[in-house]
């Protein structure tokens, strides 16, 4: 073996053993000022919270929140983006797209939860002080909802018990269902009626899906 292949061979080697790198410490940053943003923005309210806030909470100087995000509405529709994609993570978690469409009880159960656990960043998302910034977060948060929903319709469309229709007309109009049904309870509400409103929840939703009438929901025992 020449000592030209040796060589390579030890390279090839070495870069093999060698740890992956760390995430990059702008990452982190970035990381740091959702995280901050997240808490300050719940705890005290957006129009409340400022920049300098943020930077201090996040560790960061105030410079660094502008070389991420652009405004302090593009940090909120950030968090907005992510409580989206939390909420449709936990809907759809365990859901096998190739297999039959899961239980809508227990999809809408996971979404009451998560808004249930979220709390003041549920109020304060649905409630934003300022009408264009809480629009821009709202879309945002939107935009992430409805977009895993026509995914999931799309590979469910034609399965049985299903009646026909279109996923990108339909995950909206459900979207708008089911978010109408979260705010009522948790942020107009106090939640004390989750049980009765995820009852309607589903009873709403199975009525536009199936092709069959929907299953009358139980409600769950508070023991």
């Amino acid at each position: 073996m020449s000592a030209a292949v040796r060589s390579l061979r030890r390279k090839k080697a070495l870069r093999r053993a060698r740890p992956a790198p760390r995430r990059r410490e702008p990452e982190r940053k970035r990381e740091r000022l959702l995280e901050a943003a997240r808490s300050l923005f719940a705890e005290r309210g957006y129009a409340a919270t400022t920049t300098a806030q943020l930077a201090r909470e996040a560790g960061v100087a105030e410079g660094t929140v502008f070389h991420h995000f652009p405004s302090k509405r593009a940090l909120l529709e950030a968090v907005a983006g992510e409580y989206g994609r939390g909420l449709a993570e936990r809907m759809f978690a365990g859901a096998d797209a190739t297999a039959s469409p899961p239980a809508a009880e227990a999809m809408l159960r996971r979404a009451f939860v998560y808004v249930r656990e979220q709390g003041d960043l549920s109020r304060l998302l649905a409630l934003a002080p300022d009408p264009m910034d809480g629009s821009a977060a709202r879309a945002a948060s939107r935009r992430e909802i409805v977009s895993a929903l026509a995914t999931a319709f799309s590979a469910w469309r034609g399965r049985e018990g299903l009646r026909a229709f279109d996923p990108r007309i339909t995950a909206p109009l459900l979207f708008a269902l089911v978010e109408a049904a979260l705010t009522e309870c948790f942020v107009y509400g106090d939640g004390s009626r989750e049980e009765e409103y995820l009852r309607e929840t589903v009873a709403c939703v199975e009525g536009a899906l199936l092709s069959r009438p929907p299953a009358v929901i139980q409600p769950r025992s508070s023991s």
